[in-house]
């Protein structure tokens, strides 16, 4: 009979491939990512930033439906891996993520982004990845070569979305940033409002539909 993995008692004795994590249970699998083969917990997101993922996923998929048919396919996701490398084996799982269609995937990652595929990332910034998300991240996207990323801020790191910083990578591998919305006391007003990576127009409320 087999013997069930105890991940909480064995998991820093060595170091986790592909192969390992993606027999992992998915309840485990989850409330990971894995960096340089390593694995690092996260916290599971509170309801009023899920519903800042949704509300950005679904304006994201508005707006690709407006595209020309000719332009490149894209997709949009929350809360998918996104591999960094495959040895050592690093992901990372971003809060929204922006990628191309993968037409050649890897036969074991199967249809999920790599940091080639992806255009943009945005993190919604929580009371426990506030370092993470405005610092590490940052510096990370950017060496992988990720052209945008965004950075939303709510109130009080668990409310309302309050601020988004959008950030574009310059020709010396760096994000710098390219506009800042700032959300308005009455929260009506536009909070999104750009050409790229794709046109996007999105307002304070819809943003923060769902949040209590």
């Amino acid at each position: 009979m087999s013997e069930a993995f105890d991940w909480s008692l064995k998991q820093q004795l060595f170091t986790v491939d592909m192969d390992t994590y993606l027999a992992l249970p998915e309840d485990e699998a989850r409330n990971i990512e894995v960096k340089d083969g390593m694995i690092v917990h996260c916290q599971s997101p509170s309801p009023s930033h899920s519903a800042i993922g949704v509300s950005l996923q679904m304006a994201f998929r508005d707006a690709m439906r407006k595209r020309p048919a000719e332009a490149p396919f894209l997709r949009v996701r929350g809360d998918v891996d996104m591999l960094v490398s495959d040895v050592p084996f690093h992901f990372k799982r971003p809060d929204v993520i922006l990628y191309r269609c993968i037409e050649d995937p890897k036969a074991k990652w199967k249809d999920k982004p790599t940091v080639q595929d992806t255009i943009l990332v945005v993190e919604i910034v929580s009371p426990t990845t506030r370092t993470v998300d405005l610092v590490d991240k940052r510096a990370e996207y950017a060496l992988y070569g990720i052209p945008h990323y965004w950075i939303v801020r709510m109130a009080n790191d668990d409310g309302p979305a309050v601020k988004i910083e959008m950030l574009v990578l310059n020709s010396d591998g760096t994000y710098v940033t390219q506009d800042v919305a700032i959300r308005p006391r009455d929260g009506v007003g536009v909070a999104i409002d750009t050409l790229e990576p794709l046109e996007l127009k999105v307002t304070w409320e819809d943003l923060n539909e769902n949040v209590d």
